[in-house]
């Protein structure tokens, strides 16, 4: 892979995902470099059905469009762990106000351009830990998945144990940040 210039952190933005941001939410998800993480392979129809209830407030998971200078570049989705206590078993999380997110960078001219990394941190910072009752924060990759795991790391993420089955058939790689250990750096 030929090394790329870094985009700009400071370029980030977030705002609530849209029913209009879907088709794009599709896409990413479809893009060769994400679809192996996300479900291999999404149709329309099953963004939907899955997102739709989280911008219509049915489901506890918040959804954001993430953009850079302005253009969407992909979504962060978060819930807390309290709302989900099969969940929370699971993963053997103790404590229901740690939360779980997802994150795509769909845009692949937008990966590998060292965004991962500050745009976890801004979202923590600007979004989750904003609220006082948010503890940590549990991030869940594929083992497999280097890019990823280098880019939480370099969040501040930290690996706390690998569970061997994700409820869908997947081991993951946990990791988590602590609201303090995020706020001292």
């Amino acid at each position: 892979m030929t090394e790329r210039a870094a985009l700009d952190p400071a370029l980030l933005d977030f705002r609530p995902l849209a029913k209009s941001d879907l088709p794009w939410l599709s896409t990413w998800l479809n893009a060769p470099h994400a679809r192996r993480w996300f479900g291999d392979g999404r149709s329309l129809e099953s963004v939907l059905e899955e997102y739709v209830p989280y911008i219509e407030g049915t489901v506890p998971i918040r959804a954001l469009l993430v953009s850079h200078a302005k253009r969407p570049i992909g979504m962060i989705s978060w819930e807390r762990f309290g709302d989900f206590p099969d969940f929370m078993r699971t993963y053997a999380v103790d404590d229901p106000e740690a939360v779980n997110c997802d994150v795509v960078i769909g845009e692949a001219d937008a990966v590998h351009r060292g965004l991962g990394g500050p745009m976890l941190r801004r979202f923590l910072r600007e979004i989750v830990f904003c609220d006082p009752r948010y503890t940590s924060c549990i991030i869940d990759p594929r083992p497999e998945n280097t890019s990823a795991i280098r880019a939480y790391e370099k969040a501040g993420f930290r690996h706390v144990r690998t569970v061997a089955d994700d409820g869908e058939g997947h081991p993951v790689y946990l990791m988590e940040i602590r609201r303090e250990d995020l706020a001292s750096k």
